[in-house]
């Protein structure tokens, strides 16, 4: 057990850090479509605003 113990530890570990890792990469790719939505609303209103 003394072996299995720190693998496991390890293992536990590397498995809320992947966790972490893809909720901070879900996080960051809405936040680009959010940022891509509001520039093509903004490049409508100007291109009404201008019309």
């Amino acid at each position: 057990m003394t072996m299995a113990s720190p693998i496991l530890a390890t293992a536990f570990v590397a498995a809320v850090a992947a966790v972490l890792a893809m909720r901070a990469a879900v996080v960051a790719a809405s936040r680009k479509s959010m940022v891509k939505v509001r520039s093509r609303r903004r490049q409508r209103a100007n291109t009404k605003s201008q019309g």
